[in-house]
């Protein structure tokens, strides 16, 4: 019989999520997370709850994720007061 290889010990999530590649995906999602409420935050009362995600291209344009196309034709009329012609709507359905 063979020797088994040594193993690392295990690391904690938190440990993981601290640095690397899952790291720099913690802190996109944290970004991410943190703009969509500050985005929400400057919407209609009855349009707020439709924002699925907001976020950013390595251009700088925004992009705001509507739950419905409604809601997104509604938004792109609202574009102006998030940067204009550097806002892009889409639509990803929930449920």
């Amino acid at each position: 019989m063979s020797p088994k290889p040594p193993t690392k010990p295990p690391r904690s999530l938190a440990s993981l999520l601290g640095g690397g590649e899952l790291g720099a995906l913690a802190a996109e999602a944290r970004r991410r997370r943190d703009l969509t409420s500050e985005i929400r935050a400057l919407l209609p009362a009855e349009m707020a709850p439709h924002l699925v995600s907001a976020g950013t291209t390595p251009t700088g344009e925004l992009v705001l994720t509507m739950d419905a196309s409604v809601w997104a034709a509604r938004m792109r009329y609202h574009a102006e007061q998030f940067g204009g012609q550097r806002v892009k709507v889409k639509v990803q359905p929930q449920g």
